[in-house]
C-alpha cells in the first residue's frame, strides 16, 4: 500500500510540473494532406462527369499562435493558424472528352480549440474542433469556410519550454465549378514543434 501511494504521489508531482507549460505559445508544423474529390454534376453535356473521382497526396507547412492552460490533469488551448497546403489533384474526366483543370487547394487559415487529459507525465492526447477558410482553384477560384475536427497527442519535453505535437484533422466542403461541383474531404497530418513562453 505504501509503495502504491509513493508511486501515485510521484506521478502526481511529475504531472504537476507540466502545469508550468501554461501560457502563450507559437508553433511550426510540417504537413501531409490527402484529398478525396468526387464530382457532383447533374449535366450530361458540360463540365466534369458525374461521380468522377480524383485523389491527391501533398506536403506543406504551417504556423500557429495560441494560449494553453493546464489545470490539474486537464489540457486546453485555443489557437489561430495558417497552413500552406500546396495540394493539387488531377482534373476530373469531362462529359465531352479529356480531363478538366487540376483541383488545387492553395492554403487555409482559421481558429481551433483543443481539449485533452494528461494520461502520463508530459503526454497528453487531445481532440480538436474549429473552423478554417481555404482557397481552392478549379475552373474558378473561390474560398470556403467550414468546420474541421481531429485528434492529436502532445509531448512536453521535460525541463524545457518545448513540446512535440502530432495531430490529424479532417475538413469537408463543396468546391464549385462553372458546371457542377466537387464534394471534397481533406485530411491533414501534422508533426510540429511548439514553444511556450
Amino acid at each position: 500500500m505504501k509503495k502504491f501511494l509513493s508511486i501515485f504521489c510521484a506521478t502526481f508531482l511529475l504531472s504537476s510540473q507540466v502545469q508550468a507549460a501554461s501560457g502563450l505559445f507559437i508553433g511550426v508544423d510540417i504537413l501531409h494532406s490527402q484529398t478525396r474529390n468526387k464530382s457532383d454534376n447533374p449535366s450530361t453535356l458540360l463540365g466534369p462527369s458525374d461521380g468522377a473521382k480524383t485523389n491527391a497526396n501533398n506536403e506543406g507547412y504551417g504556423a500557429n499562435l495560441g494560449f494553453r492552460v493546464d489545470p490539474l490533469f486537464l489540457f486546453a488551448s485555443a489557437e489561430i493558424f495558417y497552413e500552406r497546403l500546396n495540394s493539387s489533384a488531377r482534373g476530373f474526366n469531362q462529359n465531352t472528352s479529356g480531363t478538366g483543370p487540376n483541383f488545387k487547394i492553395n492554403d487555409r487559415y482559421g481558429a481551433k480549440a483543443n481539449l485533452g487529459i494528461t494520461v502520463l507525465p508530459w503526454i497528453t492526447p487531445f481532440i480538436t474542433y474549429g473552423f478554417a477558410s481555404l482557397k481552392y482553384d478549379t475552373d474558378v477560384s473561390n474560398r470556403r469556410t467550414t468546420p474541421l475536427y481531429g485528434v492529436g497527442i502532445l509531448f512536453d519535453i521535460p525541463l524545457t519550454d518545448l513540446s512535440i505535437k502530432a495531430a490529424y484533422d479532417i475538413q469537408k466542403f463543396n468546391a464549385h465549378y462553372q458546371n457542377g461541383q466537387s464534394k471534397t474531404q481533406m485530411g491533414v497530418a501534422h508533426l510540429g514543434m511548439i514553444y511556450t513562453f
